[in-house]
C-alpha cells in the first residue's frame, strides 16, 4: 500500500514546488521512473481543465447548443490537444538531435513536459467572462515557458537550439488545433472556441456578401 501512495505524495509536492516556480523539480521527475503515469495524467487533467474552462465561457456567454460543444471540445478536443502535445514533444527531440546533435531521453522528456503542462489547469478560469481569453492566453504562455525550462533540464542546454524546438513544437500544437477549430466542429479547447466563433461569424458575412453580390 505505502507504494502506491508515494507517488501521489510525491506528485502533489512537485505541483507544490512548480507553483512556487522551482524548476528543479524537472530534474527530479525525469530520473524517476515512477513519475511517467503521474506526468501523463497532469497533462490530461491539466489539458481538460483549459477545456472544461472554455466550455464554462461558451455556456455561460449564452452561445448555446452546450452538450454537443462539451462533446466536441472538451472530451474530443482534449484528446485531440494530447495527440498533438506529443507531437510537439516529437518535434522538440527531433530538431535537438537535428541542430544540436543531442539525443534527448524520450521518457524523460515525457516526465519533465508532462509536469510543466499544470498551468494549463488555470484555463478552467475562462469561466469568468471579463477575462476569459486573456486567463486562457496565460495559461498557454505559462505552459510554453515551463515547458522551456523542462527541455533545458533534460537537455542540459540552454539558448537557441532548445527554443527553436520548443518554438517548432509549440506551433505544430497550435497551428493543429488551430485547423481543428472551424465554424462547424469546434473540436479544440479553451481560447481555441473563440476561434471557431470567428470562423463561423466571417463564413457568414462572406455568404452574405456572396448572396448580396
Amino acid at each position: 500500500m505505502a507504494a502506491t501512495r508515494l507517488p501521489l505524495r510525491t506528485t502533489a509536492l512537485h505541483l507544490q514546488r512548480l507553483a512556487t516556480l522551482d524548476v528543479r523539480v524537472f530534474d527530479d521527475v525525469r530520473v524517476d521512473p515512477r513519475a511517467t503515469l503521474p506526468a501523463i495524467a497532469v497533462a490530461t487533467f491539466s489539458t481538460l481543465m483549459l477545456s472544461i474552462g472554455g466550455w464554462l465561457w461558451w455556456v455561460t456567454s449564452g452561445l448555446g447548443d452546450a452538450p454537443s460543444v462539451f462533446i466536441k471540445s472538451v472530451l474530443l478536443g482534449t484528446a485531440f490537444s494530447m495527440v498533438l502535445w506529443l507531437a510537439w514533444l516529437l518535434v522538440i527531440y527531433v530538431v535537438m538531435h537535428r541542430f544540436a546533435h543531442t539525443m534527448v531521453s524520450v521518457d524523460q522528456l515525457v516526465r519533465a513536459a508532462g509536469f510543466a503542462s499544470a498551468p494549463l489547469a488555470l484555463g478552467v478560469l475562462m469561466v469568468i467572462p471579463p477575462f476569459s481569453f486573456g486567463i486562457g492566453l496565460i495559461a498557454i504562455v505559462a505552459w510554453v515557458l515551463l515547458t522551456q525550462a523542462a527541455i533545458e533540464r533534460v537537455s542540459g542546454l540552454a539558448g537557441g537550439v532548445p527554443m527553436l524546438a520548443n518554438a517548432a513544437g509549440f506551433a505544430v500544437w497550435a497551428i493543429g488545433l488551430s485547423l481543428l477549430s472551424t465554424g462547424d466542429n469546434p473540436l479544440a479547447p479553451g481560447p481555441f472556441l473563440a476561434e471557431s466563433i470567428w470562423n463561423a461569424l466571417t463564413s457568414l458575412q462572406f455568404a452574405r456578401t456572396v448572396a448580396g453580390g
